[in-house]
């Protein structure tokens, strides 16, 4: 027992991808499952936006021309405000039938659209259309891949957003671009690209089916390698998924099926092992087998690095000309010329103004708003539909969780006070230990106090002991914090981040060791017929509150030192999709709430909903600001 916080996401991320596709014993059992898991996957790749309502501002800004090729840059607008660029190669001469087609997704270099040049200019002579595109972090473009890669954008857990989710977005309107050029012949069309662009290349074929093939290079990862194989390190985040239905690449990648997938890894290859990608292979491989067309879905390996070799080449080539042209195409590999970037660009380093790519992760979040009630009656329909949408929409994985804490007495003591007994708790491996101290007259009031990370049950006996002389008191040092903490508070992030990936961050866990913690002690007869308090400090407080709305046999509960905004911590995946912080406080009323603040937070500076629901309600006392714990406390127990 006892296992680190970082090995339960190792052992979670291996569980999912072992598990992955292995219920899946029949067409039938596919089909039933596809639609769900299609809408899941837009989902963790954070868009909520329809690819057929999709329709980007297009502008040709030039042309440049080669040996057996023309090119024109092209512009185009993934949202309002943002724009990026590529170039459509052609064949020159062109012939009078229109084009198979590709649309090359770029890797990451500085401009992938001159470093990868030899690529389309390949295309062009082979007799396909192309088109190449930068990401949103090329060129001129403002997007960003690193936010939870380099720490420096946490909020992105809660916001529900993934670089590979802008670069879908991306990739979808740089396919309605290729689409609308009147050369093509859309309905053969193939995307490829490698690293960054295989997984793009990748992530597009599973989101739209008007890709025909795709050729996916050195660009999938499973989540069992890279929290396991710690290569997450080396990936940035537009590699993965958010892993909120803990779903692993191979579940999605088999939504290609039965159109033609090509997996291409180079066994050297140091971001990827070779165990991974054959698993991968393997199980996809399934699906297509229940289709009936296995040739549809194959793994070419070939010596070397993290790169592209002529055989690899030559493989994409012939792949795309049996499932996307259906027709031989004469055998051009990559040629030496280089087109200078300066004759390349295409916004010549000044792109459209504005070009807000940098706020991908806001546009892509539209929080949902709710009324105010005008009456109790009111009240009650607002809270229940806002508390489902919360279980539906954000913590589904609590419903899904066979995650059981078994608690264990380990000792009783008489002390001169109270009676003081010991417990420790199981779940997944790891410890929760908890001290309670139960009253020797007869108790109104259990208080359950959980610390986070810097907390444990002595420096939780401190903050609240005082105010709590007559209540039952029960201490809890929850899995990952206290005695067995992470060492998330001095600033390693990659716990988030894998938390992330799995879907499971610990605010989540918590609540889910709350449910178990409750039960049990509403069980003994100490606690049987008492009220129920919950205190929560840091990012323990998140917890408490979430759970609150859902039990609503707790009678208040008081947060302690906690953000105002899931933007700054409490990160739960995706849930300013649908509320913030501040505004799910309003979730408890009428029960009390207390919040110990201090300084200008949204919590004491503005009338936010959550205190607004209170004030609607005529029960403004029972939502209290204090600057102390003891006030706090003080003041919620003579409100319950």
């Amino acid at each position: 027992m006892n296992k680190t916080l970082w090995q339960y996401y190792v052992d979670k991320a291996s569980e999912i991808t072992d598990n992955a596709l292995t219920h899946i014993k029949n067409l039938n059992d596919w089909e039933i499952e596809k639609k769900q898991r299609k809408k899941e996957f837009f989902i963790s790749m954070g868009l909520n936006v329809s690819v057929e309502n999709l329709s980007p501002v297009i502008k040709i800004l030039g042309e440049f021309k080669g040996k057996g090729f023309t090119a024109k840059k092209i512009a185009y607008q993934i949202l309002p405000d943002c724009w990026s660029s590529g170039h459509f190669y052609i064949p020159n001469p062109l012939p009078e039938k229109k084009l198979p087609a590709v649309l090359y997704v770029c890797g990451h270099a500085g401009i992938g659209t001159h470093w990868y040049q030899k690529h389309p200019v390949m295309w062009a002579k082979r007799g396909y259309a192309c088109f190449i595109f930068e990401t949103i972090k090329q060129s001129e473009n403002t997007g960003w891949h690193h936010g939870l890669f380099s720490g420096k954008r946490l909020d992105w857990i809660s916001l529900g957003y993934t670089a590979a989710g802008g670069e879908l977005l991306n990739s979808i309107c740089a396919l309605i671009v290729l689409c609308q050029m009147p050369e093509v012949d859309v309905d053969r069309i193939g995307a490829t690209g490698i690293s960054g662009g295989g997984a793009h290349s990748h992530f597009l074929a599973i989101a739209d089916e008007r890709i025909k093939a795709v050729a996916t290079s050195a660009g999938i990862s499973t989540l069992k390698s890279a929290i396991g194989n710690r290569t997450m390190f080396q990936h940035c985040d537009c590699m993965f998924a958010n892993g909120v239905f803990q779903r692993d690449s191979c579940d999605f990648s088999a939504l290609i099926a039965p159109r033609a997938v090509l997996y291409c890894f180079a066994s050297q290859d140091n971001l990827f092992s070779v165990e991974e990608y054959r698993t991968l292979y393997e199980k996809v491989k399934k699906i297509y087998q229940i289709y009936g067309c296995p040739e549809k879905c194959e793994l070419f390996e070939y010596p070397g690095p993290h790169a592209y070799s002529n055989e690899s080449i030559k493989k994409i080539n012939q792949w795309f000309d049996r499932f996307v042209a259906e027709e031989k195409h004469p055998d051009i590999g990559l040629s030496d010329d280089v087109i200078p970037e300066h004759t390349m660009s295409v916004f010549n380093g000044k792109s459209p103004q504005p070009n807000r790519l940098d706020l991908l992760p806001e546009f892509l979040t539209v929080q949902r708003t709710r009324h105010l009630p005008e009456n109790k009656n009111d009240w009650e329909i607002i809270r229940k539909e806002a508390v489902q949408q919360l279980k539906n929409n954000v913590f589904h994985w609590l419903k899904r969780c066979d995650e059981k804490m078994e608690i264990k007495n380990i000792g009783n003591w008489d002390t001169s006070e109270k009676f003081f007994s010991r417990f420790t708790g199981e779940t997944a491996g790891m410890e929760t230990y908890i001290e309670a101290y139960f009253s020797k007259k007869p108790a109104e009031t259990t208080i359950l106090a959980l610390g986070d990370y810097r907390h444990d049950t002595i420096t939780l006996m401190k903050k609240i002991g005082e105010p709590t002389q007559n209540c039952n008191l029960i201490l809890i040092e929850s899995r990952g914090c206290g005695r067995n903490a992470a060492d998330i508070t001095q600033g390693n992030y990659c716990l988030l981040r894998a938390g992330a990936l799995v879907g499971i961050t610990p605010v989540m866990m918590w609540i889910n060791d709350l449910k178990y913690i409750v039960e049990f002690f509403r069980n003994l007869s100490e606690c049987a017929n008492t009220k129920f308090f919950l205190y929560g400090i840091g990012e323990a407080a998140g917890a408490c509150l979430y759970y609150s709305i859902f039990d609503e046999k707790i009678s208040a509960t008081v947060v302690d030192d906690v953000v105002d905004t899931h933007k700054e911590g409490c990160y739960i995946p995706g849930i300013l999709k649908e509320i913030d912080i501040t505004d799910a406080s309003g979730l408890l009323a009428p029960r009390v709430f207390g919040v110990v603040t201090s300084g200008v937070t949204r919590w004491v500076s503005m009338m936010h909903w959550g205190v607004r629901v209170y004030e609607r309600l005529g029960i403004r006392d029972k939502y209290i600001m204090k600057d102390s714990v003891f006030s706090a406390i003080t003041e919620a127990l003579t409100k319950i």
